[in-house]
């Protein structure tokens, strides 16, 4: 069941309130054709969102995701050459610790690709490729940081590399950390950023994009803190590279910032009479202004909610569900994934839908950042009764989608736990 404009309301909080729902164009559905690129995906093949796994570069789309296979968990990747339509072998970068150790791709100015991943608590490893626009050979692994997990991961327009993650700690608040690495050098600890003001599990689901000056980075969060007793949605920015960050408005916010103190878009928690919030990625207009996708649910439904700034109030906020549903009666709008702004100003959003024991994927775009929408089904043709996990192409630094942005996602089980072995499809459409 879809959440009415009265409970819609009552799950928003955080600076001054201007929702209007999007209204569903009359443009026909679409449907494109999945192409399968795995037969043994892992149960978090294609998670997560704030960590990018798609770059064009020219007539090539590179896509890395995460197998499981008897002797572990390997990050995977292939290319499609646009000209012909053909995708190449598989090749397989380096290991995963379990199904949290999934890899984000970037790619720099010569065309070279980067990617990290492996950990679940632990150190990063890191691989570039040896000729540009080429998956087929990677240099040396590295490994770097401490007890790190769910990376992002882009490249400034000097070719340095910038990387988020949490940290964990025993007896501390976890955190987030800031990583850069410069070309020819090594990788090196900006800063911690953001932090959780209490003891014990946090999770944050922050996510990057740059503004079109290749200057400013944009910040997205989730903080999920007191085992989900509160999570607060918010948004910060820098323009020294994560040295130092603001809110909205260019107040300066003291580091590491907390949910006390970012531009808080949303607040709520999984306690009564509290909505649940889950922050998907940001992506940035051409005019520079940003916007956070994020969902908020509580009892009877769920709304998916996308945020921009407000001059005069504070954040502007623009629910989906309303219009999704009535492509998908009966089906509910899931927890927020990406967003991504094409070279056109398109933007589009990947979803996931769910229906009695059923998931599904949505890729809905608009040209008017959600005032009106059309829907796709890219999983439409796949017969599975769980897609989701979808994971949307999005500009990193030194790449731009141009046209409809390429969607990847899961097709299977998630199985019971972290070092489950599985046979999941992995499809590209």
């Amino acid at each position: 069941m879809m959440m009415n404009r009265r409970d819609a309301l009552a799950v928003l909080a955080g600076g001054t309130l201007s929702l209007a729902n999007a209204e569903l164009s009359a443009a026909p559905t679409k449907v494109h054709a999945a192409a399968l690129l795995s037969r043994s995906g892992s149960g978090r093949a294609t998670a997560y969102a704030e960590a990018n796994k798609i770059v064009t570069v020219g007539d090539k789309t590179h896509v890395t995701w995460l197998d499981s296979i008897k002797d572990g968990f390997r990050v995977r990747v292939r290319t499609l050459d646009r000209k012909n339509g053909q995708w190449s072998k598989t090749w397989t970068v380096g290991p995963a610790h379990d199904n949290h150790g999934g890899p984000s791709l970037t790619v720099d100015s010569r065309g070279h690709l980067h990617v990290v991943y492996f950990p679940h608590h632990h150190p990063f490893r890191y691989r570039a490729s040896l000729k540009p626009n080429d998956a087929s050979a990677w240099s040396d692994e590295v490994e770097f940081g401490r007890k790190l997990t769910y990376p992002t991961l882009v490249c400034g327009a000097d070719d340095t590399l910038y990387m988020t993650a949490r940290r964990s700690y025993g007896k501390m608040p976890w955190t987030v950390e800031m990583w850069k690495k410069p070309v020819g050098k090594d990788w090196e600890m900006v800063g911690t950023i953001l932090r959780s003001r209490a003891v014990g599990y946090s999770h944050f689901q922050e996510a990057l994009a740059w503004g079109p000056d290749h200057k400013r980075l944009h910040l997205s969060v989730r903080i999920h803190e007191n085992r989900g007793a509160v999570e607060v949605v918010g948004y910060m920015f820098s323009d020294d590279f994560g040295k130092t960050w603001r809110g909205r408005n260019g107040r300066p916010l003291v580091q590491p910032v907390s949910a006390e103190t970012i531009d808080v878009i949303a607040s709520g928690g999984r306690v009564e009479g509290k909505s649940s919030h889950k922050c998907g990625t940001i992506a940035v207009t051409d005019d520079g202004k940003p916007v956070v996708l994020y969902s908020a649910s509580n009892s009877p439904g769920a709304e998916m909610i996308l945020a921009t700034p407000d001059g005069k109030s504070g954040w502007q906020r623009r629910g989906l569900a309303a219009a999704v549903s009535k492509t998908w009666p009966g089906w509910s709008i899931g927890p927020a994934a990406e967003v991504s702004i094409n070279r056109q100003g398109t933007m589009y959003v990947v979803a996931a839908m769910a229906s009695e024991g059923q998931n599904d994927v949505a890729l809905i775009s608009s040209k008017d950042l959600g005032r009106t929408i059309e829907i796709e089904r890219p999983a439409a043709g796949v017969k599975q009764d769980k897609k989701w996990l979808a994971n949307l192409e999005r500009a990193t630094g030194h790449h731009q989608v141009n046209g409809r942005p390429g969607v990847i996602f899961t097709a299977g089980t998630r199985g019971k736990g972290n070092t489950d072995i599985l046979s999941n499809d992995v499809f590209w459409a």
